[in-house]
């Protein structure tokens, strides 16, 4: 699935990262505040002893579609032609269709950023194609009866003993694709109250936070990283690899991070 900012190639080098932290002993459940594409979620639906593992975003279109994929009630489109992309543009949200169209449809994944159109060669991609596919490969990842979806704002979400992953819009994006709920405008994100909320999140309730980026507060330790390669020759594809192909470059480090608190000498 396309969705800037996702972790669709990164989420299987960091799932096991995070399953290796995961404590059946002390955390009731597993939360994603920022759920996304489910790049990383996709892979934690089968955490042992959790019971409850929810997927939440503040986009309630997005929200709408993996409801829909979860409980089958999805319409899978055959093709979406640009007419058709802008009367999606229209509907009232929630819609499940108006977010399959606007992150699968759009160029770089970008909610109603542009209508895709692609060539490889004189061969047209098929993204309407490559987003069924998608949505019906993560199916039955999220179909079981303790996963969760939820459209809250990451702010009012109050959890206790919870094992929490969040990937905010990173600090260093031009657009904070994560949080654009109207096809007209992007919200700002505070990242200064983000890292406020998640000291807060650390240090009560008995949860354990881990954050995705590229740089944190002095007070959050690293934990784990990945260089993230970016091809010369393939400018659009990024590697998550040791052993990048020749002619590519470091774009950034991905890291983990958990709260000073949280770290046991």
């Amino acid at each position: 699935m396309k969705y800037l900012g996702g972790k669709q190639r990164l989420g299987k080098h960091l799932a096991p990262v995070l399953a290796e932290l995961w404590d059946p002993q002390q955390y009731n459940g597993y939360l994603e505040p920022f759920c996304g594409s489910l790049g990383v979620f996709k892979h934690m639906t089968s955490l042992p002893s959790a019971t409850t593992i929810v997927a939440n975003d503040y986009h309630p279109d997005l929200i709408a579609m993996w409801k829909a994929v979860q409980d089958d009630s999805m319409i899978y489109p055959n093709s979406i032609s640009e007419e058709e992309y802008h009367e999606a543009k229209a509907l009232s949200s929630p819609h499940p269709h108006k977010g399959f169209v606007g992150f699968g449809m759009s160029f770089g994944g970008r909610f109603f950023g542009a209508y895709s159109q692609k060539y490889l060669g004189n061969k047209k991609e098929d993204f309407c194609k490559e987003m069924v596919n998608s949505l019906k490969r993560i199916a039955p990842c999220i179909q079981k009866k303790k996963v969760k979806f939820t459209n809250k704002r990451y702010q009012t979400l109050h959890p206790k003993r919870k094992f929490i992953y969040c990937d905010p819009p990173y600090a260093k994006t031009n657009f904070p694709i994560k949080y654009r709920t109207h096809t007209k405008h992007y919200d700002t994100f505070d990242h200064d109250e983000f890292w406020d909320i998640m000291r807060k999140w650390s240090q009560q309730n008995d949860n354990f936070v881990v954050i995705s980026e590229t740089s944190a507060p002095p007070d959050f330790v690293e934990v784990w990283s990945m260089k993230r390669y970016r091809s010369a020759a393939q400018s659009t594809k990024t590697r998550f690899k040791g052993n990048p192909k020749p002619n590519s470059t470091i774009h950034d480090n991905e890291k983990l991070y958990v709260h000073e608190s949280l770290v046991t000498t």
